[in-house]
């Protein structure tokens, strides 16, 4: 775990924050919004740590949850479909609030698959004989891909630190515990691309923020995505 200041949850100070990266991507595309959040005098974790590929949501959550400091309050910051094992975290974790950043709201309660239903034909179809998906980026269109980052450069650092991960993880639930929803929340939207969460949030009656960006935004303008975060949880 990274070194937290002496001071980090002391009664009355800041929180530490906990940004939590989607296993299928890796903690390096949160490095900039964790840079940033240091200068302004917040402790920061990035969970899981790199070159981590869990097998399982099961081994995943346990990976998370030990990054995640037990004797401090904790914001944690999901980003995308880290935000399943977000109930795990709640249950375990002295946990102040929670700030999703484009990522999914898990159910209230019972069964959270790790990947949508429509999207496992075509992950079952670029499974090779191993058992092993190709790493994320690779999965949509070329177009689309480029154009979540900020440069090719910045491409590159990510795209060297992403996980293979096996099918069985990606086609692996967790079972939901009820009363989560109840850890004050946040949702930070860049773009539509989680337009569903986005209303469940507001639903909720949960404080929403939008950008106008794409999935990896973070990468974009991180000291934005940083401010938004911090004015969130506040909220």
């Amino acid at each position: 775990m990274q070194n937290l200041s002496a001071s980090a949850g002391k009664s009355g100070e800041k929180p530490v924050i906990v940004l939590m990266a989607s296993c299928l991507l890796g903690p390096a595309a949160w490095d900039p919004v964790a840079c940033h959040l240091r200068t302004l005098g917040w402790d920061v974790v990035i969970a899981p740590d790199e070159g981590f590929a869990p097998s399982t949501p099961q081994e995943a959550a346990i990976a998370y949850a030990a990054a995640v400091p037990s004797d401090y309050p904790v914001i944690l910051v999901p980003h995308s479909n880290a935000g399943s094992f977000i109930p795990a975290l709640i249950a375990s974790r002295n946990i102040s609030s929670v700030v999703f950043v484009d990522a999914v709201v898990p159910v209230e309660s019972g069964t959270q698959r790790i990947v949508p239903a429509a999207l496992v034909a075509a992950l079952e179809s670029l499974t090779n004989e191993s058992g092993m998906v190709p790493p994320w980026t690779t999965w949509f269109d070329e177009a689309d891909v480029a154009a979540l980052f900020p440069s090719p450069a910045t491409r590159s650092l990510i795209e060297a630190k992403q996980p293979t991960l096996p099918i069985g993880f990606l086609l692996g639930q967790l079972e939901i515990e009820a009363g989560w929803n109840e850890t004050p929340s946040g949702y930070l939207a860049f773009g539509s691309t989680y337009a569903e969460e986005q209303s469940r949030a507001e639903a909720e009656g949960w404080p929403v923020a939008t950008l106008d960006g794409r999935h990896l935004h973070m990468l974009i303008d991180p000291e934005r995505v940083a401010s938004e975060i911090i004015a969130l949880a506040r909220s």
